[in-house]
C-alpha cells in the first residue's frame, strides 16, 4: 500500500515537472518563434513584448486546463482525477506546442520563398540598371522633409547622377522582406559603381552634397 502511494506521488511530481516544462516551452515558442525567420531581425525584448498578443497566450492557459478538467471526468483506467488532469493537460499542451512549431515553420518557408523570389527579381533589375547606368537605391524613410531649397535639391540630383545613382524614398511603410531583398540589389550594383566611380566614391559624393548645406 505504501509502495503504491509512493509510486503515485512520484507520478504526480513527474507530471508537475512535465507540465511546467511544456508551459515554459509554449511561452518561449510564442515569444521567440518570429525570430526563426529568413528575415534578419535584431531581437528587441521590449518591442517584442509590447506588441505581443498576450491575450492569445492567456486564452490558451485558460482553455487548456478547463478542457483537461472536462475530459478527465471520463473514467480512464483506475487513475484518480488529479493524475488524469495532469496527463490530459500535458497531452493538450504538447499538441499546442506542435501546432505552434508547425505554424512558425510554415511562416518560415513561406517567407523564405517570398524573399528568394524578390531577391531574384531585384538582381535582374540591378543588371538592367547597370546597363542603363541608372542605379536606384530605394529606402523607407517616411515623409520627405524639405531640408534643402529646390535649387539645392536639383544640384544634389545632379551630383548623384554624376556618380550614376539616385535615391528614392518609398514612404513610411516598412516591409522587412523588401528591405532585406534590396541588399541583393546593392550587392549586384556595388562592383559596377566602384569600378565606375573609383574607391570611396560614396564618401566623396556625400562630401560634395554636404557643401550645399
Amino acid at each position: 500500500m505504501l509502495a503504491e502511494i509512493s509510486k503515485k506521488n512520484r507520478m504526480d511530481k513527474k507530471f508537475i515537472y512535465l507540465n511546467t516544462t511544456i508551459i515554459v516551452l509554449i511561452i518561449l515558442v510564442f515569444i521567440f518563434g518570429d525570430y526563426f525567420s529568413p528575415i534578419e531581425m535584431k531581437f528587441q525584448y521590449w518591442w517584442n513584448t509590447k506588441n505581443f498578443e498576450w491575450e492569445i497566450l492567456v486564452m490558451i492557459f485558460i482553455v487548456s486546463p478547463i478542457l483537461s478538467a472536462v475530459i478527465s471526468l471520463k473514467k480512464i483506467k483506475h487513475l484518480n482525477y488529479k493524475i488524469k488532469i495532469s496527463r490530459v493537460l500535458f497531452f493538450i499542451n504538447s499538441l499546442i506546442v506542435l501546432f505552434l512549431v508547425f505554424q512558425f515553420t510554415k511562416f518560415y518557408l513561406n517567407t523564405k520563398t517570398e524573399l528568394t523570389k524578390r531577391e531574384n527579381e531585384l538582381i535582374e533589375i540591378a543588371k538592367k540598371d547597370i546597363k542603363e547606368d541608372n542605379v536606384t537605391y530605394k529606402f523607407a524613410g517616411g515623409l520627405k522633409l524639405p531640408l534643402f531649397t529646390k535649387e539645392n535639391e536639383n544640384k544634389i540630383d545632379s551630383i548623384q547622377k554624376k556618380y550614376g545613382v539616385k535615391y528614392v524614398n518609398t514612404g513610411c511603410v516598412v516591409d522587412l522582406t523588401e528591405i532585406q531583398a534590396q541588399e541583393k540589389y546593392k550587392e549586384t550594383v556595388k562592383p559596377y559603381l566602384d569600378k565606375r566611380n573609383g574607391k570611396n566614391w560614396e564618401n566623396i559624393m556625400e562630401t560634395e552634397i554636404e557643401t550645399l548645406k
